[in-house]
């Protein structure tokens, strides 16, 4: 643990954004306390009041409010829970399926294995936000859904991950071992062989997030993800696009926040890759 931390912040951009990703999860957490108001109410005579930066603001909308006269703050806090929450149960979804199907591939190979991987094969070579859509499409748009679309686009990567991982591991003595002691599959593979891959797990699951969040913040800006009036980042993006030139913060600001928990993710990734890969461990 040590080593890890030690490697970790040799990496100032991965400590940047653990740091970022901590005061977002802090924010989500603590929404009810931190907004001004709440974020479905509606203020009939404050109709895009401009943030506090700009002529004609108000000092009870520190952000202002969009064209429904909804305090645009509030929405944001609120939009940062609902958009890692998307984040969070897209890579439990990934994760749990994806160590089934990965597990199952590395360990009983042949047809099992081909049949699995062509299958993740096909859904690589289909366009991600295409094969989102279409999933939406069947499903119907809505927060779970969304959460199932993003997940089924996300799993051939962490099937991969753990395949690769179990193949490598299959071969060294300790499993060899365990075998000729006549370990069941259960305790070879999920006992001894899974911990093992919990460091290339880690890392794409922190790639997973954001991409997850990305993916449903596109789906929501194309009227496919949560459906309003619930505060998502990109729900409120597609919802503003029509007053772009008129009220630029009301496109301006959920587009920074994607921004920002996207780059904060990979920027954390980077770092876990750099300290938990052991090839790139300086010596």
């Amino acid at each position: 643990m040590i080593e890890f931390w030690y490697l970790f912040r040799q990496n100032k951009g991965a400590v940047v954004g653990l740091a970022c990703v901590l005061v977002l999860a802090v924010i989500a957490l603590l929404a009810p306390w931190l907004t001004p108001h709440e974020p479905m109410t509606v203020f009939g005579d404050a109709l895009k009041v401009p943030p506090f930066w700009q002529e004609g603001a108000q000092a009870r909308f520190l952000l202002g409010t969009d064209d429904l006269g909804r305090d645009l703050l509030s929405r944001l806090i609120y939009g940062s829970r609902v958009s890692l929450g998307i984040g969070f149960f897209v890579v439990a979804f990934m994760t749990f399926f994806g160590v089934i199907f990965g597990v199952i591939a590395g360990s009983f190979e042949g047809w099992v294995d081909s049949l699995i991987m062509r299958s993740m094969d096909i859904l690589m070579a289909l366009p991600s936000i295409l094969l989102s859509i279409v999933v939406v499409a069947v499903l119907g748009p809505s927060l779970v859904n969304t959460v199932i679309a993003v997940g089924i686009v996300s799993l051939p990567s962490v099937v991969r991950v753990v395949r690769a991982s179990v193949l490598m591991e299959k071969k060294k003595n300790y499993v060899i071992a365990s075998k000729s002691f006549g370990a069941s599959w259960f305790r070879i593979y999920i006992i001894n062989i899974l911990p093992n891959c919990t460091a290339p797990l880690l890392i794409q699951a922190t790639f997973g997030f954001s991409d997850g969040i990305l993916s449903a913040a596109a789906l929501g800006f194309l009227g496919l993800g949560v459906q309003p009036p619930i505060p998502e980042w990109g729900t409120m993006l597609s919802d503003a696009r029509s007053y772009m030139e008129s009220a630029s913060w009301l496109v301006t600001l959920p587009g920074l926040c994607i921004l920002v928990v996207v780059v904060a993710f990979n920027l954390l990734g980077d770092g876990l890759r750099d300290a938990l890969d052991p090839k790139v461990k300086r010596t």
